[in-house]
């Protein structure tokens, strides 16, 4: 949770800081002026603090002469639905490149029929090149996909380590 106070009173300090929100591209979703508002902010396809879609909610509390404003940030649920869905398939499909490789690598050893061994031969004839080419392939189209899982994770986990960074750049303006 962000907090920050600043030098001035409730009443001067709302109006500025939905100014400051819309200009940096937030969204209201739901406001009790002068108290709370919600925003929404980023894209379904950002990967980044300040790109990934996010709602932030922000509640104003009047101290003396100043105001103290308390922001929470969390990723919305179709920013995280999209990232967990992509990864599932992706992992899926990990799991059949894996065993097709196996598969047809253990075909092009015994040259015994297997569950995969259709798509390298035309009857009983087995091009070895091509399938050892298709095999190579396959492999690699695991650790492809594997690199993408890897990454994925790390940039939720970015995203979810620096998700408040572009309010709090917003918040400095009201210095």
């Amino acid at each position: 949770m962000l907090q920050r106070t600043v030098n001035l009173k409730i009443e001067e300090v709302y109006p500025k800081l939905k100014a400051v929100l819309i200009e940096k591209g937030y969204k209201v979703i739901t406001e009790e002026p002068p108290k709370q508002i919600s925003l929404k902010q980023g894209s379904l396809w950002g990967a980044l603090p300040k790109t990934a879609k996010k709602n932030v909610y922000i509640n104003l509390e009047p101290v003396d002469d100043s105001t103290r404003i308390r922001c929470s940030s969390k990723l919305a649920a179709d920013w995280k639905n999209i990232t967990i869905i992509g990864c599932a398939l992706a992992f899926v499909l990990v799991g059949v490149c894996v065993w097709m490789a196996t598969d047809l690598a253990t075909f092009l050893i015994t040259r015994q029929p297997s569950f995969w061994s259709w798509l390298v031969s035309m009857g009983s004839n087995v091009d070895s090149i091509e399938a050892q080419a298709f095999v190579n392939l396959t492999w690699g189209l695991a650790g492809f996909l594997s690199i993408i899982i890897v990454l994925e994770v790390a940039i939720v986990f970015y995203v979810h380590s620096k998700i408040d960074a572009f309010t709090e750049e917003a918040l400095c303006q009201l210095s």
